[in-house]
C-alpha cells in the first residue's frame, strides 16, 4: 500500500474500533442501527482498500472523485455523491 492508502486504512481502522466500542457501551440506544450501518460501511471500505478496488463506483465501476473520498471515505456510488452534492446547492432565494 502507498502512504496515502495506509493513512486512510489506519483512519478507517481507528473509526472501526471507536464504532465497535460505542456499540458495546450503548447497545440498547436509539441510534444503534445507525452506528451498525456506519460500522458496516467502514468495514466495507477497508475490504476495498485491501482488495485494491477502493474508489470505484459499485454500480458503474467508474472512479469516484478522490477529493471527496478523502473527505468521506465510505462513499460507495455516484448516486451517493449526487445526494451529497444536492446539499451544496445554493438556494434560489
Amino acid at each position: 500500500m502507498n502512504a496515502m492508502i495506509e493513512k486512510l486504512y489506519t483512519e478507517l481502522r481507528l473509526t472501526q474500533i471507536e464504532l465497535a466500542t460505542t456499540l458495546r457501551i450503548k447497545r440498547d440506544s436509539k441510534i444503534t442501527k445507525y452506528i451498525e450501518d456506519e460500522l458496516r460501511d467502514v468495514e466495507e471500505s477497508m475490504r476495498k482498500l485491501e482488495n485494491g478496488n477502493y474508489g470505484m463506483c459499485e454500480m458503474s465501476g467508474e472512479l469516484l472523485p478522490s477529493d471527496l473520498l478523502q473527505t468521506i471515505p465510505i462513499i460507495r456510488t455516484k448516486e451517493d455523491i449526487n445526494g451529497i452534492y444536492s446539499y451544496f446547492r445554493k438556494s434560489l432565494h
